[in-house]
């Protein structure tokens, strides 16, 4: 998959709020990079009155590869629901994709596919 596909299909995912009357406002910021790199911060506004926060920045010289990503779903007074990231912890995980949960627990996981993560937010309204 080329770079620009990919980006395309991260805003078609994060699009389906839009078409499903979800979303109050989005703001896409896309910065593409030489050497088939890129960086996305997306904010989502949403009608329940949540936030979801995307950031990733992206090295396609091989293949489509997440450097670094934070998908954060959060309530509008800053609660978190859930996020997933590849961060660096102490203690160290066994795992470096993992999740988040409101309860403050992390639990490991495969890296997040952007549509299945906007499915994930959709199922809970």
């Amino acid at each position: 998959m080329q770079l620009r596909q990919y980006l395309d299909n991260f805003r078609n995912s994060i699009e389906k709020f839009e078409v499903f009357g979800l979303s109050e406002k989005t703001e896409i910021k896309e910065e593409i990079r030489p050497g088939k790199q890129a960086v996305i911060n997306i904010h989502v506004s949403l009608i329940n009155e949540t936030n979801l926060y995307l950031r990733a920045y992206i090295d396609a010289r091989y293949k489509i590869n997440l450097i670094s990503y934070a998908f954060q779903y959060q309530k509008k007074n800053g609660q978190l629901i859930f996020r997933y990231d590849n961060a660096a912890h102490k203690p160290k995980l066994s795992s470096k994709y993992h999740k988040h949960l409101s309860d403050g627990d992390i639990v490991e996981t495969d890296m997040p596919d952007i549509a299945k993560l906007v499915d994930e937010i959709i199922d809970s309204f």
